[in-house]
């Protein structure tokens, strides 16, 4: 196995959090093991928003639309991943989902 490939853009995204210390925790601090590995599913509910929240903003500008035709742009992701709407919801639980299964393949890779 290797150590997952991060771009670029998605090294400026923390991959982590640790609420004790109020600190965003990124892919080359992991990797250099300045930085230990917190699961984000671990993390309280107002955790993980905080972490999907600072993905949102540190990640470039877009624009999506959905099935029904809306288009949503990053500040309207934010928006409802503050206000705990529909698809902010599920962009929090995904963005979780995701981030625990990329964490435990690094997690592999570093032993």
């Amino acid at each position: 196995m290797s150590m997952p490939v991060i771009d670029d853009e998605n090294r400026k995204k923390p991959l982590c959090y640790d609420p004790s210390r109020s600190k965003f925790i990124y892919y080359d601090e992991i990797i250099a093991r300045a930085e230990p590995i917190v699961f984000p599913s671990t993390l309280s509910q107002s955790d993980r928003k905080k972490l999907v929240l600072e993905r949102q903003v540190a990640g470039p500008d877009y624009s999506t639309q959905t099935i029904s035709g809306s288009r949503i742009t990053r500040n309207d992701m934010v928006q409802m991943i503050q206000n705990d709407e529909g698809m902010g919801k599920t962009t929090v639980e995904a963005e979780i989902s995701y981030l625990n299964e990329l964490l435990a393949e690094i997690k592999r890779n570093l032993k």
